[in-house]
């Protein structure tokens, strides 16, 4: 209890003495034994040359510099703010990186450019931003479903016939993007085995391109190395990350062809009720723009939630802790 109180404090006097806008104090220098609550003091009265040694000292402290940040924020001045929020997100980054899940890529919070609504297809101009996210590297193959299906059914004897759930023949190869499930199917299989969920369109937007506005993540041609689609592709789908050149800006593979990908994103399509959007296209389809900025391909155009389709698979998406 009396550590406690000490710590609350030294907490208090610190931010007691936090700079105001103009402050002109001398900066202190870094010292890797100094105190948090010093550093953040240092770092807030600091000329921007004599921040960065001091920004790297609390970076090094990793999360459990929080509480302090954001007890420190509230009282720094715009400037400190600034600082501080900058030295949260890159601290909030390391951590993130640091625990990613197994088979899966960190997607930093940041800006997306929002496709046009219509065609022409391409970009709006229009900037979207989405919060950090974690995604699978690559679809979810045949034998990482098969395991899900065969345990599934292990539990609960006649469950797979009762809720006609896709169960692969045993000649298919494991390291295959699964396809032919129904949406529903990839939404409990990402509840289920995952616990995580199925992509925004946002989010996937977010994971092929970042913040550019380029057609492909490798920019506006396609290439034979880059991708599994009709123009330069075999035909028919291929193992997963068999296309480590056309990887996303973050690491995420096969975003363009292999096999099309459901979504948790709904748009409506006339009359005929609302249908949640595949993205990223499959082998079947031509690499042409509007493929990659959210058209809707003809042979899809109204794939409701309960059809299959051998060019329709999916992955995974988990959201982002907060900071311990």
């Amino acid at each position: 209890m009396r550590g406690a109180l000490a710590a609350a404090a030294l907490l208090l006097v610190i931010l007691c003495a936090l700079p105001t806008a103009g402050s002109d104090e001398v900066p202190a220098t870094e010292d890797k034994a100094r105190s948090p609550e010093a550093l953040i003091l240092a770092l807030l009265r600091a000329k921007p040359d004599d921040a960065r040694p001091l920004e790297r000292a609390l970076r090094a402290r990793g999360p459990k510099l929080a509480p302090l940040l954001r007890a420190a924020r509230a009282k720094a001045s715009a400037g400190g703010r600034a600082r501080i929020d900058r030295l949260y997100r890159r601290i909030e980054l390391d951590h993130h990186r640091a625990h990613v899940p197994k088979g899966m890529v960190y997607i930093p919070a940041g800006l997306f450019e929002r496709p046009l609504a219509k065609a022409p297809y391409g970009p709006s101009g229009e900037r979207g931003q989405v919060k950090a996210f974690y995604i699978d590297r690559t679809e979810v193959t045949v034998g990482a479903w098969r395991t899900w299906v065969d345990g599934l059914e292990a539990r609960a004897p006649g469950t797979i016939k009762r809720l006609r759930i896709h169960r692969p023949k045993a000649s298919v190869a494991a390291d295959l993007p699964i396809a032919n499930v129904r949406w529903r199917e990839a939404r409990r299989y990402a509840t289920e085995a995952r616990g995580g969920r199925l992509p925004e369109a946002d989010e996937f937007d977010r994971a092929l391109r970042g913040s550019s506005i380029a057609t492909y993540p490798w920019g506006e041609t396609m290439r034979n190395a880059h991708a599994n689609v009709r123009d330069v592709g075999p035909g028919w789908p291929v193992p997963v990350g068999s296309y480590p050149k056309g990887a996303g800006p973050f690491g995420a593979l096969d975003l363009v062809g292999n096999v099309a990908e459901w979504s948790a994103t709904h748009v409506a399509q006339g009359r005929s009720g609302r249908y949640p959007l595949v993205l990223g296209g499959s082998f079947r389809d031509s690499s042409h723009a509007e493929l990659l900025w959210r058209a809707k391909p003809r042979m899809r155009a109204r794939m409701g939630p309960e059809e299959r389709s051998a060019t329709v698979g999916f992955r995974v998406v988990s959201d982002v802790p907060k900071l311990p």
